[in-house]
């Protein structure tokens, strides 16, 4: 499965090649993208611990779809990922960073030495609304099938879809409420009522003005009500009450959880419990330790900001060891695949301290592989080892061409993805293959990132029949 690593480049500098270790904390996408990204930049030369609770990677985005029958959350095995990547994996948790011994505590006692560690282990899904269903993911997938049969039945005619003050990331309260609505649509069901409550003061605000604009005219297709900028209090058989005290009847509700911040012993943290971090995924005060995703102050908590925070964190490690990779600051770029039903809604915005500020939407995807977190080495890793195909059959067709320049040609983000897929192909041992999306790249800057014109040659030869 995915990439081998018998054709590993190796792009550090001489003085990076001692064996030194870098620890990644964490079972998620930031980990995993992470560790990914570092054996893509640094090659072999490091030793990479993987320190995760869970044995299984969960791919939880389109668990919204699946109490449809619309897609399945795929689970990566971490045992597996870390053999193929080369790193050691550690099944427990991290209990603490202790900086001035440039060592890890585990679950258990254990602890690991690092030169870098980098923390992304996630933050704490918490109930919040007494007598909701809190969907947070996968786990849940069973419940909210249990709640669409009592739909079915006739024993519930009222739903609200509530989101918690403050909003990290609301997207999929919104896919579920479109999802609920074509499903009971489907079955001419009918005097069932939507709601959608959120704290938002237009619905998914952090996208922009277009993309609120856009999801009212959708909601309201769909016989959804919409209350924005109101936050739930209580629930009873009452109904739900709002913050107004405003009693909304409604026989079910559906709540996304609070996040709170995991509180690592050893490391600063806000009042919340997130890691303070600086622009360049820094932990603040301290040395060659860096934090990425969920766990971190960073106030919006997706997926693909996760995998940005992380890549951020990398790239400073990488330098760290003489790598070519340049430290930029961490500027996010929010990105959302929406399920409606039909077929998806691309959504894009340049975002600084956790509000949209410039926002796209479009019919076909903004980004490449058009997978729902856009990670730069996740993204190629899970479109290269196949999302669900009953993921796939929710997309319209996007008429996009075999030519990669066509497929790349109109995106900000094409380089980038382009030089991914070029790794992991000659990380296949697809030479051909590379050796054309370096093509790409020279077409669309010009000439190749330092370093590619040696990697082009040596691809070169590894490609001819005689090097077989």
């Amino acid at each position: 499965m995915g990439v081998r690593m018998t054709a590993l480049p190796h792009p550090v500098s001489s003085h990076a090649t001692r064996r030194t270790r870098i620890a990644v904390c964490g079972g998620g996408v930031a980990a995993v993208e992470a560790v990914l990204g570092l054996r893509s930049l640094l090659g072999l030369a490091p030793h990479l611990d993987l320190v995760a609770p869970n044995r299984r990677f969960v791919y939880h985005p389109v668990a919204v779809a699946e109490p449809f029958g619309m897609a399945v959350s795929r689970r990566f095995d971490l045992a597996a990922l870390a053999e193929e990547y080369r790193a050691q994996l550690h099944v427990a948790s991290l209990e603490a960073v202790e900086p001035e011994r440039h060592r890890v505590v585990l679950s258990g006692g254990a602890k690991l030495p690092y030169d870098s560690v980098l923390v992304a282990i996630g933050a704490q899904r918490c109930a919040w609304l007494s007598g909701a269903l809190h969907f947070t993911g996968a786990a849940d997938v069973p419940a909210y099938r249990e709640l669409l049969g009592e739909l079915e039945r006739g024993k519930v005619f009222g739903l609200a879809l509530v989101l918690p003050r403050p909003t990290g990331w609301t997207l999929p309260a919104y896919e579920l409420a479109l999802l609920t609505a074509g499903w009971i649509a489907d079955r001419h069901l009918t005097d069932i009522e939507l709601v959608i409550v959120t704290p938002e003061p237009e619905p998914l605000a952090a996208f922009g003005a277009a993309a609120s604009r856009a999801m009212r005219d959708v909601l309201s297709d769909r016989g959804i009500r919409l209350r924005a900028n109101v936050g739930a209090a209580s629930f009873g058989h009452e109904g739900l009450v709002l913050e107004s005290g405003e009693c909304l009847p409604t026989d079910r509700v559906v709540a996304l959880p609070t996040l709170a911040g995991p509180g690592v012993a050893g490391l600063p943290v806000d009042d919340a419990g997130f890691i303070e971090i600086d622009e360049y995924a820094r932990v603040i005060g301290l040395d060659d330790v860096y934090a990425a995703g969920d766990s971190t102050n960073f106030p919006v908590k997706q997926g693909g900001i996760a995998t940005q925070l992380a890549d951020t964190a990398i790239e400073g490690i990488a330098a760290a060891l003489g790598a070519a990779a340049q430290p930029v600051p961490f500027s996010p770029i929010l990105r959302g695949m929406l399920l409606t039903g039909v077929s998806p809604t691309y959504l894009r915005a340049a975002i600084g301290g956790g509000t949209g500020e410039a926002g796209q939407l479009a019919s076909k995807p903004l980004w490449w592989p058009a997978t729902k977190i856009a990670g730069r080495y996740l993204g190629p890793y899970l479109a290269r080892t196949g999302e669900p195909q009953s993921v796939q059959s929710l997309q319209a067709p996007t008429g996009a061409a075999d030519d990669p320049r066509e497929v790349l040609g109109g995106h900000h983000e094409a380089r980038e993805l382009a030089l991914s897929f070029a790794l992991a192909d000659a990380n296949s041992e697809d030479y051909g293959s590379a050796l054309r999306w370096l093509d790409v790249v020279e077409q669309l800057d010009g000439r190749l990132p330092p370093g590619y014109d040696a990697r082009r040659d040596e691809w070169r030869t590894l490609a001819r029949p005689s090097s077989h």
